[in-house]
């Protein structure tokens, strides 16, 4: 796995679940889907990271919009970089 990307990812995935998270509790709100939309961004962009890193092509990181459906997905997928 390549370490630039992966510092990358980790930092995507964890800061985008942790704001989807957080837009949770104040449902109805647009603050709330801001949070959301946001997260969600930086969750595919983690994704895409995590992708590269393991050697395969960025749209794969598209799953990301599955949420952590998606990233299951993308932790299973063989890490081509060994």
């Amino acid at each position: 796995m390549l370490a630039d990307y992966q510092k990358k990812s980790n930092y995507g995935i964890a800061i985008g679940l942790l704001m989807q998270i957080a837009s949770i509790p104040m449902s109805e709100n647009i603050l709330a889907l801001l949070l959301l939309i946001a997260g969600s961004v930086l969750l595919i962009y983690g994704c895409c990271c995590y992708a590269i890193a393991k050697g395969h092509s960025g749209i794969l990181g598209g799953l990301g919009f599955l949420s952590l459906l998606g990233l299951i997905v993308l932790v299973l997928l063989p890490d081509k970089h060994k």
